[in-house]
């Protein structure tokens, strides 16, 4: 070891902007540089170059939540537990569980899996060591009556049990939903289990922006807050896509976002965020290049900072019961947060994206016209009167009619299709 200082940069001339878009100027052959110019659907420029100046001048890293049960793990790795034959999804569960995976992620109602009675749910779990992983629930439907039959009994009384109750969420897909049953559930709960996810990634797949998931996640966080307590707790589920870097700067500003909603209010701020995996983003034309999309979607949840993360088996779009995914259809979903987890080593700096000019620069855009959409929620009286009236699911609607009318390519689809296409097989139920 010597005492010289790293000479690293004055190897390199000193270059500038305008060095820069001379650069530009000749490679674009007299094209205008608002060619380069992107955009997303929230409109925010995002491109072609961040620089120091775009980088917000008060930055904080914004690391993950220490989730119960890591064990040495960065993030938790979710097995997705939803198919509808109860023994398949408990060989599932084992051999994700076995094959590396922490967590469980189970979908509860019409279109997945069904609890009838003690007995269906002690045959899922047959065999799995409740106590030594979280326990995360997604249930549709009629939520009341599932978390009845979850709760009956002591069988995860041991563990970390998060219910997925999000009544709002619900209301908002269709299904409506009244919070005020929430309130006997909260009063009688142990520790170890939170009833509230707030589940935004709804508002991804139903068409909405990036800046619309968010809004309706601080909404949603506010109202919960505002009836239930400060003392209650919460946890959110946000869509992951295949556009990694946007996605960093979704979830970075979720943690922004939903930390400073938590200590208006007074609550704890040691928030669980939860990706998952886009469903609008998977293409049923190739769709062995969902494997791709999963994987990009995968490293912009956990580069993002989320503290579990359940990918999709690839084949999840080919049928109307997506869940009836084959053993291969896991074992690449979870083979993919193996390699970026064991091989690429992405959870070993706590904010990857700390000091980056791009993500800083979208994390406090994104932040800021979420929050802006947020102010405007509750000074239309608060989501739940949004929902009621139909405003918010026309302004969802009307972000995905103006992302249909731009075409993107898509890859697989309508930018480099494949011929001869070998079919991707589903489990036959």
């Amino acid at each position: 070891m010597t005492d010289k200082a790293l000479t690293l940069m004055s190897h390199f001339s000193g270059q500038t902007l305008s060095d820069w878009e001379a650069l530009v100027s000749a490679g674009l052959k007299g094209k205008g540089f608002e060619t380069l110019v992107s955009k997303t659907d929230d409109d925010l420029i995002r491109g072609p170059l961040s620089s120091e100046k775009n980088r917000p001048s008060n930055l904080s890293p914004l690391s993950r939540t220490q989730a119960p049960l890591l064990e040495g793990r960065p993030w938790h790795m979710c097995s997705p537990v939803r198919d509808p034959n109860l023994s398949f999804a408990n060989e599932q569960l084992l051999a994700d569980l076995t094959g590396g995976a922490s967590a469980a992620d189970v979908t509860v109602g019409d279109d997945a899996l069904s609890f009838r009675n003690r007995a269906d749910f002690k045959r899922l779990f047959e065999g799995v060591h409740l106590n030594l992983i979280p326990m995360r629930f997604d249930i549709r439907g009629d939520i009341y009556e599932v978390t009845a039959l979850i709760l009956d009994g002591k069988a995860l009384t041991a563990t970390p049990v998060n219910l997925g109750l999000d009544p709002i969420g619900l209301s908002l897909n269709g299904t409506p939903t009244p919070t005020n049953r929430l309130e006997d559930i909260l009063k009688g709960l142990p520790d170890n289990i939170t009833a509230i996810s707030i589940n935004a990634a709804l508002v991804h797949d139903a068409g909405g922006t990036e800046a619309q998931e968010l809004s309706v996640m601080a909404a949603s966080a506010a109202a919960y807050w505002r009836q239930f307590g400060a003392k209650t707790k919460l946890s959110v589920r946000l869509a992951s896509d295949q556009d990694g870097h946007l996605g960093i700067a979704k979830f970075r500003a979720a943690r922004r976002i939903m930390t400073r909603i938590a200590d208006a209010f007074g609550a704890d701020t040691n928030i669980e965020i939860h990706g998952v995996t886009s469903l609008r983003m998977m293409q049923t034309t190739d769709p062995w290049t969902n494997m791709l999309r999963i994987m990009s979607a995968g490293f912009g949840a956990i580069c993002g900072g989320a503290d579990y993360v359940t990918l999709r088996p690839f084949t999840d779009s080919l049928s109307k019961d997506p869940r009836l995914a084959t053993p291969f259809g896991y074992r690449i979903a979870r083979n993919m947060q193996l390699m970026m987890m064991e091989e690429s080593h992405l959870g070993q700096v706590n904010d990857v994206a700390h000091g980056s000019y791009f993500h800083e620069r979208m994390t406090e855009q994104l932040a800021q016209t979420a929050w802006t959409e947020f102010q405007a929620i509750e000074a239309g009286g608060g989501i739940e009167a949004l929902i009621e009236t139909g405003v918010l699911a026309q302004s969802i609607q009307a972000a995905k009619t103006e992302r249909d009318k731009k075409n993107a390519p898509i890859l697989g689809v309508t930018l480099h299709p494949a011929d001869n296409i070998r079919p991707a097989k589903l489990r036959e139920a």
